[in-house]
């Protein structure tokens, strides 16, 4: 961070400026500002070297000195604003002194060196202003009385000092505000990603359990159709050649039973493979409880489709050998039950 406290942005896609510069418009602008000030320092050095008694080229090489340090007031602010004081007495760098506290009070230098600096530049620059109106007019009304003089340098010492440290600090804060402001956001931003993942997670933990409690469910139904289906099988094995019609009548039932649990196999896997059937949960319920009624006739198309989708369907739903026991202790009791006939 630069000494005015703008962050560096070149992973935001800025360019980044060279050396202590966070881009090239805050270079280009600070070089512009040094060289008034030079220019400005350039011009007074030459009446203080007439003043001092110098060679006018020392006061003007002084001043192009001075004036040119503006160019570092975002790397070392506070040794600029102590140049600008140590030249108050030659009465040059007015651009320098302004700028320069302008720079300090927006940056990230503590608040105590701030007050104390520019109370600094403020009394030197009223000691210089009111020595200068006694001898520079002692003849004029302005700066003969007691008061007039140190009333004029009090409003000038105002008038260049307050604004622009009062600006300065305007400037930082605003830059403080801004960045807890960014930095709130990308915390709720932060949140929210989790909220949404967590939410996610709920969703597809819901919909597994609702896939587990469709399965289960598939497999009673089928389970129980088949079931009739073995004991019904044996019973038609028992009664064949003694009773051919009641044989016709059991093998009927048998292919309605069949039938029937085709087409509840059909309805729990579409509710299974189709996007609402996961987001209405009781579309299966519904599928289940029409499934367990009485036998109805149901239709003998695609039976080719359909068997293979229950012969699949059973094999997952008998995948287990506890739940196989009960199909087979039923056959076994319909076989025992036509030899005993």
């Amino acid at each position: 961070m630069s000494s005015t406290g703008e962050e560096a942005t070149g992973a935001r896609g800025v360019p980044v400026g060279p050396w202590w510069w966070s881009r090239r418009r805050s270079m280009g602008l600070d070089v512009l500002l040094a060289v008034v000030s030079a220019v400005e320092c350039a011009v007074e050095g030459v009446f203080f070297a007439h003043e001092a008694r110098i060679p006018v080229a020392a006061g003007v090489l002084m001043g192009v000195v001075v004036g040119a340090t503006l160019v570092l007031r975002r790397r070392w602010a506070i040794a600029v604003v102590l140049i600008s004081i140590a030249i108050t007495p030659a009465e040059m760098g007015l651009l320098l002194g302004v700028v320069s506290l302008y720079t300090l009070a927006s940056s990230e230098v503590p608040r105590r060196i701030t007050a104390l600096l520019a109370g600094m530049a403020a009394v030197g620059s009223f000691l210089v202003t009111v020595i200068g109106l006694r001898q520079d007019n002692p003849q004029s009304g302005l700066g003969t009385s007691v008061w007039e003089a140190p009333m004029f340098a009090m409003v000038l010492t105002l008038g260049l000092t307050a604004p622009p440290v009062l600006l300065g600090l305007y400037v930082r804060a605003r830059r403080r505000l801004v960045e807890s402001l960014r930095e709130r956001a990308d915390g709720l931003e932060r949140e929210l990603s989790l909220l949404a993942d967590r939410a996610e997670e709920r969703a597809e933990w819901a919909r597994n359990e609702e896939r587990t409690r469709i399965a289960r469910e598939m497999h009673d139904v089928v389970a129980h159709r088949v079931s009739l289906m073995v004991v019904h099988a044996a019973a038609l094995q028992a009664v064949a050649l003694k009773d051919p019609e009641k044989a016709s009548k059991n093998a009927a039932l048998v292919g309605d039973m069949g039938r029937q649990a085709l087409t509840e196999l059909r309805q729990m896997l579409g509710v299974l493979r189709s996007e609402d059937g996961l987001r209405a949960p009781g579309a299966a319920s519904a599928a289940v409880a029409s499934g367990s009624g009485p036998a109805a006739g149901g239709p003998v198309a695609d039976a080719a489709g359909s068997s293979a989708d229950a012969d699949g369907s059973s094999a997952d739903a008998a995948g287990s050998s506890a739940e196989e026991r009960p199909l087979a202790s039923v056959a076994a009791a319909a076989s025992a039950a036509a030899r005993a006939a």
